[in-house]
Parts: structure tokens; sequence; C-alpha cells
């Protein structure tokens, strides 16, 4: 865990109880459950890339990935406004390249950001859906879903990556494409 990380760690340790962030207490537990699977995003992100993090929570995966990645820019769209406030809190005092908006993403303009990131707030299609008016033509919705979840075909994306994490969960990488009314599972 380098310093910056620490860093987000305690500022998570110590606003947890009163956001109701997390019910972990112990640094080293929520680095293993949190920081480390986020980290393992960024083989998806290409260099300066615009990341939009949706339903962030506690700023997770969006934050550690701000953290390990200084060159990347960060969205991240939380509708509790608490929360919200938490995730700037932690943008301005770690200087991270990020905004966060305390909103429903389907209220928001679209973004135009080249990576969409969403750890757990629905299912692969509706998250998908979430992502496409904010996402640029080519770019890349990076998933964390629970190993046992079978892929669907999307309509305009493709399935281009996938990885699996021995005991814990696997990460899909779809691409919206360029092609109008595509449906394909490449891997």
């Amino acid at each position: 865990m380098d310093k910056v990380q620490r860093q987000y760690c305690d500022e998570v340790m110590k606003f947890r109880k009163v956001l109701n962030l997390t019910s972990i207490k112990d640094v080293d537990v929520f680095y293993k459950r949190f920081i480390q699977p986020s980290v393992l995003l960024e083989r998806w992100i290409p260099q300066n890339a615009i990341v939009l993090d949706i339903g962030s929570g506690m700023g997770v995966p969006g934050l550690p990935l701000l953290i390990h990645r200084p060159d990347i820019q960060g969205i991240l769209v939380e509708r509790r406004k608490k929360r919200t406030e938490f995730i700037r809190h932690v943008i301005r005092k770690l200087k991270l390249k990020g905004q966060a908006f305390d909103a429903d993403i389907h209220d928001l303009e679209p973004l135009q950001a080249t990576v969409c990131i969403a750890r757990a707030v629905s299912e692969i299609s509706v998250l998908i859906g979430m992502c496409d008016k904010h996402i640029v033509d080519g770019g890349l919705a990076v998933l964390p879903i629970p190993n046992d979840v079978i892929l669907p075909q999307i309509q305009g994306w493709v399935l281009k990556d996938e990885l699996c994490q021995e005991g814990m969960q696997r990460v899909v990488c779809y691409q919206k494409s360029t092609l109008i009314g595509v449906v394909s599972r490449e891997a």
C-alpha cells in the first residue's frame, strides 16, 4: 500500500460509520477487498482516459484508480449526496484529477467518457444501458461481476475481454461498437 492509498483508506476509516461507507474496520482488510480489485481494472484503461464510475458509493473503484493512475481523469457519479461530498473531499485532499456528481446517471447530459466502470450496482445489460450515452464510440465498459453471471449479448456492444480472478469475481470488458446494430461476443 503506497502513501496516497493509505491516506484514502484512512479517510474511509475516519468517515465509515457516520456515512455508512463500510462495516470493515481494518485497513488491511479494506485494502485487500476494495483497493486491490479496483487497481486490477487498470489493465483495460488507456493512457489519459476519462473514466466514468457509476454508483461510486465510497469512491470504489474510481478513487483507487485515480490514485494508482494519475494520468486518468475521473467522473464519479453517486446519487447519495453525503457520499458524493465524501468523494469530493477525498478528491480535494489527495489532489486527484476528478469530479463527483450527486445525481442519477440518467439525469446527466452525455459525459463523453472513454471508459465506464461500475461495481455491483445492477445487471450487466442495465449497467451497459447506463453507460451507453456517456461513452464515446469505441469506448469501454469494464465491469467486475460475480463468477456465475452469464454474459449477455448487448446491441451496439462487443465483449472484448474477460478475466477470472480465482476465488473472487471476474471482470468483463465490453467495447461500444461504431457499427450500428452490432451484437457480438468476440473474445
